[in-house]
């Protein structure tokens, strides 16, 4: 068998150049800090703060709610223009006459009434005046109302007007209250009727 046959070049040394001799002494260099910086714990504050660096602060966006705009304003139809009613006018015809009626009421009159008369004793109060009105001047006019019943008797006798002193009041009061009279007469039968009187106390 024919043994394999292996062609061996032999390469030739690339030649050091003074750029690769700054490059090499760069990376030597740098690989020499980067064991410093381990072994003097540089890297672990590196290392320490990288996740401050890193990290990121990621901020939502504050959305700031807007209120709704206003509603427009109500805009309110103008009003129909007005037009006045016409006028309209009804002919009705006039009310009848009204028939006034009236109707009078006529009372009967009532018969007349004769005047009583005074009877008995004459009807003077002179004999019935007070002594003690005599000694202290006492004079006037007493007006007496009574009444003259059907029998011709006098009651009720009360004053109607004085004369300005009681004693003659009441002296004209007692001499009336026994006068007598001739009763009032209507359709033939005697009627009691109010009577008046006036008695004078004058002296001379």
């Amino acid at each position: 068998m024919e043994q394999p046959f292996h062609a061996i070049r032999a390469t030739q040394a690339k030649a050091i150049t003074p750029t690769r001799m700054v490059l090499l002494g760069a990376s030597t260099a740098l690989v020499f800090v980067f064991g410093w910086a381990l072994s003097s714990g540089l890297a672990n504050q590196l290392v320490e703060k990288l996740p401050d660096v890193i990290q990121v602060n990621v901020l939502k966006e504050k959305i700031e709610k807007k209120e709704p705009p206003p509603p427009p304003p109500e805009t309110k139809a103008p009003p129909p223009p007005f037009v006045p009613p016409p006028d309209i006018v009804i002919q009705t015809d006039a009310p009848p006459p009204q028939n006034t009626i009236t109707v009078q009421n006529k009372q009967p009159t009532p018969p007349p009434i004769s005047t009583p008369a005074s009877v008995g004793k004459p009807h003077a109060c002179m004999q019935d005046y007070p002594a003690i009105s005599v000694r202290l001047g006492e004079q006037g006019t007493v007006v007496v109302g009574f009444t003259i019943t059907a029998d011709g008797h006098v009651e009720n006798s009360h004053v109607v007007k004085s004369s300005g002193s009681e004693r003659l009041d009441n002296a004209a009061v007692t001499c009336t209250s026994s006068w007598r009279y001739k009763p009032a007469v209507r359709e033939g039968q005697p009627v009691a009727v109010p009577w008046q009187t006036q008695v004078q106390y004058t002296l001379k």
